[in-house]
């Protein structure tokens, strides 16, 4: 009986470490994450369609194995829309990886900014800020972690977790991930993450048939701002632009500035170019004022960060408001839109506009009034152009000022 039950529990442990064996197998070749060597195969795994469920891990890593001497960072925005292949570049900033993390808060940002810093390549980024990251009541994401950086918030070096891509090699959630990278080979309605870090929907034709028009979409985006993002605002949630208060978010863009002129990078900072129903959303919940205050703030810090460092301030455009790019027209059939996916998102094409104004010289394509770099010199003029631009708005797209504002109205 003892020779019996050691030979069946030799049995049962070879086959448990098979199994564990086959699953980890199985993983490396499909490699869901993009995180391992191997051949990318049409119609097996070539697209890496899972990856958003674990971007936080997966650009921990893959920024550390790519050494970029560009980085994009920001939020789902500058995920979505800014190009990392695109001619405005400078040369010197290629390769460029897109860290831009879907929901992520200014926190995260600038956790993400600070790992690609120590890697010591980095020598230009594009800082896409928008208002709802600098949320005072800020949490890190799920699947977020400060064991996978190579410094700590304070930029003392730190161990990073090194055993982690390995690990997810035997979990079941990455086996998950495999069957699902597998069976969605044929999908054209998925997201897909570029090996570049940014991601794309594989058909802007599919994704439309999937929402049904670009009015349901935008409804969706503005109910969340209006109901969640934005309210409730007596809770001092926005109250963000005191400079001596420690709880501020704005401390942690100060960070980033002054981590950018510390290391030599030449940053870029941009506020990103949502359409105008969006900011009809930040007027119907009250948010104007701060909105104003906010940009006012940012501009200050770059200000004061490039006098502390002795250089130049750090350039800071405005692509938001009301403009040519901004305003286009939203659908009342399922007819497809030119610059936008929803209200909040805009279309790589646009972030190719954007790259181009910020660096230079750009283009015919560019609308004369599609960004204004804020100065102390143009910042009342650019803020008061917006409020001005805003109310030629209200008169000739009454439905969308109705439609867009219902959503944060008391």
């Amino acid at each position: 009986m003892k020779r019996s039950a050691r030979r069946y529990t030799g049995i049962f442990l070879g086959l448990v470490f098979g199994l564990y064996a086959a699953v980890g197998t199985f993983n490396f070749v499909v490699d869901p994450f993009g995180l391992f060597p191997g051949p990318e195969i049409e119609g097996f795994n070539a697209i890496k369609a899972d990856v958003d469920k674990h971007v936080r891990m997966v650009k921990a890593y893959k920024v550390r194995k790519r050494r970029p001497a560009g980085v994009i960072v920001g939020s789902s925005r500058a995920l979505l829309g800014v190009p990392t292949d695109h001619p405005a570049w400078p040369e010197d900033a290629r390769p460029v990886y897109n860290l831009s993390l879907y929901g992520g808060y200014l926190y995260e940002a600038m956790r993400y900014f600070q790992h690609a810093l120590a890697l010591g390549t980095v020598r230009h980024a594009l800082l896409s800020v928008d208002l709802w990251m600098f949320d005072r009541d800020w949490v890190t994401r799920p699947g977020f972690d400060e064991d996978r950086f190579l410094v700590d918030p304070d930029g003392n070096p730190n161990d990073p977790d090194e055993l982690e891509p390995l690990r997810t090699l035997f979990s079941w959630d990455a086996m998950r991930s495999s069957l699902r990278t597998i069976g969605r080979q044929d999908r054209d309605d998925i997201l897909v993450q570029q090996a570049a870090g940014g991601s794309a929907w594989r058909s802007d034709t599919a994704w439309l048939r999937t929402r049904g028009s670009h009015r349901a979409q935008f409804g969706v985006m503005e109910h969340m701002f209006g109901t969640q993002a934005w309210q409730p605002e007596q809770d001092r949630r926005w109250d963000i632009t005191d400079p001596d208060d420690p709880t501020s978010p704005l401390r942690m863009f100060r960070r980033m500035v002054r981590d950018a002129h510390a290391h030599d990078v030449d940053m870029r900072i941009v506020i990103s170019p949502s359409h105008a129903r969006i900011w009809e959303v930040v007027r119907a919940a009250g948010m104007w004022q701060t909105w104003e205050d906010w940009k006012r703030a940012l501009l200050q810090i770059t200000l004061e960060e490039a006098e502390r460092a002795g250089k130049l301030p750090y350039p800071f455009w405005d692509f938001s408001g009301y403009n040519a790019i901004t305003t286009e027209a939203v659908p009342r059939d399922q007819s497809p839109m030119r610059w936008y996916t929803d209200g909040s998102h805009f279309r790589p094409e646009v972030g190719g506009l954007m790259l181009e104004r910020v660096y230079g010289p750009p283009s015919t394509e560019v609308p004369l009034d599609f960004g204004v770099e804020l100065t102390p010199e143009t910042i009342d003029g650019a803020l008061a152009g917006i409020r001005e631009k805003r109310r030629a708005y209200a008169v000739t797209h009454p439905a969308d000022v109705e439609e867009a504002s219902k959503w944060a109205s008391p």
